[in-house]
């Protein structure tokens, strides 16, 4: 995840590595998020939008860009990200924490 934490209002950028056994396609990205353990949002991205298609079987790299409204609150979250292939058949999921700051508090956590 970068920035590490996440700053509210600004852009947050993560890159996941991953290995296919198989050629892939195309396919969905379902993210979900949650702050203390509730749910806030969830989107549904075409998996050729994060990374390039056709994936060849071995090693890829996902990657996702996102500009959190400045309203974002602070506080710890976690993300939830299944990936499924073209025949909805789930390739993998993950979950991570990651923190959420005001711009004012990423300062004071650099010192």
């Amino acid at each position: 995840m970068n920035p590490d934490p996440v700053v509210s209002g600004e852009e947050a950028k993560f890159k996941i590595s991953a290995t296919s056994g198989k050629s892939i396609t195309g396919g969905e990205v379902t993210i979900t998020v949650y702050f203390h353990g509730i749910f806030v949002h969830s989107e549904k991205i075409d998996l050729c939008q994060e990374t390039p298609c056709p994936i060849a079987p071995g090693d890829f790299v996902l990657s996702h860009v996102q500009t959190l409204p400045g309203i974002t609150p602070a506080g710890p979250y976690s993300l939830k990200m299944s990936i499924s292939g073209n025949d909805n058949e789930l390739l993998t999921c993950i979950r991570f924490p990651f923190k959420i700051v005001r711009d004012s508090q990423a300062y004071v956590s650099e010192i």
